[in-house]
Order: C-alpha cells, then structure tokens, then sequence
C-alpha cells in the first residue's frame, strides 16, 4: 500500500471518510494553537500578575504615582501601592472615587491616613507627607465583583489620575 493510498476513503477493513478525518485533524491542530496563544497571554499577564497586568501611571504634574494590576479575578487579593507629592512636613488630601470603589473591598490602609471620610460614594483621605514632601500609602485590595471597573485619584485642582481595572470571574 502506498502512502497516497492511505488518505483514500475505503471500506474495508474499517468504514472510513478521509475527507471528514482530515477537518477533524484540522480542527484539532487549530484547538492546539488556541491553547498555546491562551497558555502565552495567561504567562504574560492578562488574566492576572504578570507584565500585561502590571501597570505604573502617573499624572501629568508628577505629584501622583500609581502602581496596580489591571486585571484581577473575583475573590482574590491584590496590593496598589499609591505615591502622593505634597508641600514637606505636612497634610494632603486625597480623594479615591470612581465605580472602583464598587468593585472591590479595601481590607488594608498602611499607614493608616490621619483621617478618612466619605464624600457620596469617593472616599477622602487625609495623609501626611515626609520631610522630602511625598506621602506612601500601601492599599489591600480584595475584588468582590466581575467586569470593568474604573477608578479616579484626585489631590487639589490640578491633579488627578484616572485608571482601569478589569476583573474575570
């Protein structure tokens, strides 16, 4: 038998279709390559830590500093570590609002800010800065929802900072 026989549909021994036995091996090698561009984008981040996730922005004057995961999923704990500029040795107030606040729980504030107050649905903290006039606040975050999120950082009239969570379930 030659090898060119073997891709000819017969019927003996066995019942075969060759035509359909070939969009089957088709199909299959096309499920293949989905998994492998799935396994790279999971390995690279998009569902969750990793170099597509990660995400450092700053606003336009410098004065905030933001670094958060992008994507997350439902039920998991994230940390955001957030940097706020200010005049040295004194207050800043920062207001955190947006849907974000209704995507995901704040479990932890380190430090603790001097005082913190609701304003409808933001939250509006009051931190206080070090002699060199920046303030460091580390937020744990834990995702009690799925779907796209965003959130809004605002210190004074000038600076703001809007971003983009989006968490699977």
């Amino acid at each position: 038998m030659s090898t060119s026989d073997e891709f000819h549909s017969r019927t003996a021994p066995v019942n075969e279709d060759m035509a359909l036995q070939r969009k089957v091996w088709r199909f299959e090698r096309a499920g293949w390559y989905a998994l492998v561009v799935i396994m790279v984008l999971a390995l690279a981040g998009l569902f969750a830590d990793g170099p597509l996730s990660t995400r450092h922005i700053r606003s336009a004057d410098g004065r905030l500093d933001l670094r958060y995961e992008r994507f997350s999923r439902n039920g998991a704990t994230e940390s955001m570590l957030l940097r706020v500029g200010g005049e040295a040795d004194s207050t800043v107030e920062l207001l955190l609002a947006g849907s974000l606040l209704s995507g995901l729980n704040i479990e932890t504030l380190q430090p603790q800010p001097l005082r913190s107050t609701s304003q409808g649905k933001a939250l509006l903290l009051q931190l206080r800065t070090d002699h060199q006039g920046m303030a460091t606040l580390y937020l744990t975050l834990r995702s009690n929802n799925t779907g796209s999120y965003r959130g809004h950082l605002r210190i004074g009239p000038h600076s703001a900072l809007d971003f983009h969570k989006f968490i699977y379930p």
